[in-house]
């Protein structure tokens, strides 16, 4: 993978934090006026409001607090870096899914079913490869799906996305749609679709696995 491009704001975050000595991150106190002259700032502009917390129990040590912001900032921008990274790979493997089957509530075709799932970013278009599989032939009448899945904090399916059928002989590569950013649709789903003219997710996966980055 190529290295990622420093963001000239990452750079000087980082300085910041290397220049820090336990001197810079000792509890500083402002001056007195300084807080009067909130307060007075923030009285002017709510005259005739009761119970206003005073501003002494809401001080804040500042270098402290500046600290944090500057570590925040600069894992925002690491992040934005390596979504930018993300995308400008070409034909690289940026994440991948080892697909497993999950006897309790996936469908029994998927029993003896196996493979894994390749995120390849290749000049910012993005597909799913599913690779090393071993797939079963679905049936008559039937078809095997791939999708992308978002899971909401608790695990569940808060969306999904197909990306298509495969031939379960030789299911290929798939496009992802730009409109669902696989940091968030993570998930990498397989299951059998019924030529019902149902659009929607039949709810018998054979496999399932999540994108972790590589």
């Amino acid at each position: 993978m190529s290295d990622r491009r420093v963001d000239p704001l990452e750079r000087d975050l980082e300085a910041l934090l290397r220049d820090m000595n336990e001197v810079d991150i000792e509890l500083l106190e402002p001056p007195d006026e300084v807080w009067d002259n909130i307060e007075a700032q923030i009285g002017s502009q709510q005259d005739g409001l009761a119970n206003v917390i005073p501003l002494d129990s809401k001080k804040r040590p500042v270098r402290r607090v500046l600290v944090r912001v500057a570590a925040a900032l600069i894992v925002a921008v690491i992040g934005v870096g390596a979504f930018l990274a993300f995308n400008s790979d070409n034909g690289e493997v940026v994440a991948s899914a080892t697909l497993a089957y999950d006897p309790v509530s996936f469908d029994p075709l998927g029993s003896n079913a196996s493979g894994g799932a390749n995120l390849v970013s290749d000049d910012g278009r993005l597909t799913i490869d599913i690779v090393d599989a071993d797939l079963p032939t679905p049936g008559e009448g039937a078809e095997l799906e791939v999708w992308l899945i978002r899971p909401d904090d608790d695990g569940n399916v808060a969306d999904l996305v197909s990306l298509g059928l495969v031939d379960p002989n030789d299911p290929g590569s798939l496009e992802v749609p730009p409109s669902h950013d696989p940091a968030t649709y993570y998930v990498v789903d397989i299951s059998i679709e019924p030529r019902d003219g149902d659009a929607s997710h039949s709810g018998r996966s054979i496999l399932r696995g999540l994108l972790t980055t590589v």
